[in-house]
């Protein structure tokens, strides 16, 4: 219904001003063609009235003029009434012997309009009849307007025939048109009914130009897209945290159950104590990700300020030393000097990707191991790369590292496994701010998170 008044307000809106501009441009051809049609009927009277001056001769008061010099006058539908200087009537012309001299007659070098009867309008023209410097009387001029009037009511007729005829057919082809462009949003308000959020698969299939339509039909396919893997990527996020909760829950009910079902010593059940505990941070931990992940997906990151990388990878190598020292590891830190290590980003957010690097990094380096940090400034990008050279990245693996609850199999442990949310946070910290971060992984080289960040130049 809503698409049927939309076609039926675009046709009534474009039939409307059709119609105006019709009545416009009719009105404008009608005054047009009266002006038109006043100038040739003066230009007429006028020129008859300097053929009568010139031909009318005078003999005695009296006044003579051959037909034959007023044929074409009569012809053309002219007559007049010469009147002598007391405004006698001294000779008629034409169809004037038929009719008395007209009243109320207009100034000399004007005209008026005068009804000789109910329906014969004549139009007249008085100038003074004259010889040389002197004036022998009064020439009256008139021309019937009966075929002007005729032809301007064939005029009116016409126009007034011809635009209903063309609003109507107007409105004809604005209806098909309309049913035709509207089409495609027909469509696509019908898609957008079949959709529910259990099914978001559905697309426009239509094969349109780059318009308004098109666009209108790419932007909402392009909208269910987003919408479609938006939805799909909850239905997973919903599934990875009922598993990940499923197993730390299960662990203490276990722990629990064991602990009801016989007298147990203090020392036990401390022990039993201390693993819920450990389940506990676990779920704790993972809460905390996946609340990190979802604010960074859905408000972005607090505030960007100018960071210094260099004292930022510098203070976390000084608080990783003594994990390094604990774990045997070598941690070292490489900075290039006297280079402009400043981007601008939300130190919060970039501490938290370093941070889940590095400590991975240390959970994957053996005892006596050696993970290095080194950063390179190439020009307007800061490369900060993260090699440890402990278990090598399954190849396969590693285009899903970067996935929410994603996890190498050989590295699934309670103890170093986690629960797969780091690099998916720290990828959508880096996204956040205008970068890229890669893995590389071989026996050789061992395995370098890279991340790249737009720098601000000196």
């Amino acid at each position: 219904m809503k698409i049927v008044n939309l076609r039926l307000r675009l046709v009534l809106w474009s039939v409307a001003l059709e119609t105006l501009l019709l009545i416009v441009f009719a009105a404008v051809f009608v005054a047009v063609l009266q002006n038109a049609q006043n100038q040739q009927i003066e230009e007429t009277l006028r020129l008859s009235a300097a053929q009568l001056n010139a031909v009318v001769d005078i003999q005695s008061g009296h006044y003579r003029i051959s037909t034959a010099e007023t044929a074409d006058m009569r012809a053309r539908g002219v007559m007049a009434w010469i009147l002598s200087p007391d405004g006698q009537l001294g000779l008629t012309i034409g169809n004037a012997e038929n009719y008395p001299v007209p009243a109320n007659l207009p100034l000399p070098g004007q005209t008026a309009d005068h009804f000789l009867k109910e329906e014969e309008i004549i139009r007249l023209w008085v100038s003074p009849l004259t010889e040389g410097a002197n004036e022998f009387g009064t020439l009256v001029v008139a021309l019937p307007l009966r075929s002007s009037q005729t032809f301007l009511r064939q005029i009116y007729l016409g126009l007034a025939v011809a635009i209903p005829l063309v609003v109507l057919l107007s409105a004809a082809g604005g209806l098909f048109l309309a049913r035709r462009a509207l089409q495609p949003v027909a469509t696509i308000t019908h898609t957008a009914r079949t959709i529910s959020a259990a099914d978001l698969s559905q697309r426009i299939a239509l094969d349109l130009p780059d318009d308004e339509i098109g666009q209108l039909a790419a932007t909402f396919n392009a909208m269910l897209e987003r919408l479609d893997g938006a939805f799909q990527r909850e239905r997973q996020f919903t599934s990875d945290v009922s598993h990940e909760l499923r197993t730390p829950l299960g662990f203490i009910k276990t722990q629990l159950s064991l602990a009801r079902s016989r007298p147990r010593n203090a020392a036990a059940l401390l022990e039993m104590m201390a693993g819920m505990e450990g389940d506990v941070d676990r779920m704790t931990r993972l809460v905390e990700q996946m609340l990190s992940l979802a604010r960074v997906e859905q408000r972005g990151l607090e505030s960007f300020v100018p960071v210094d990388l260099g004292a930022l990878l510098g203070d976390l190598h000084q608080h990783f030393q003594p994990k390094g020292g604990q774990d045997d590891i070598e941690l070292s830190l490489g900075l290039p000097p006297q280079v402009e290590l400043t981007v601008n980003g939300d130190q919060a957010g970039l501490r938290q990707v370093f941070t889940n690097l590095v400590e991975n990094a240390f959970k994957y380096t053996p005892r006596g191991g050696q993970i290095n940090l080194e950063v390179v400034r190439r020009w307007d990008q800061i490369e900060v790369k993260v090699t440890n050279f402990g278990m090598v990245i399954p190849p396969e693996d590693i285009p899903h590292l970067f996935e929410r609850f994603y996890r190498v199999e050989s590295s699934r442990s309670r103890e170093t496994g986690g629960a797969g949310l780091g690099l998916a946070i720290s990828q959508e910290i880096v996204r956040r701010h205008g970068g890229t971060i890669e893995v590389q992984s071989d026996a050789d080289r061992g395995t370098l998170f890279c991340v790249r960040l737009p720098g601000q130049h000196p």
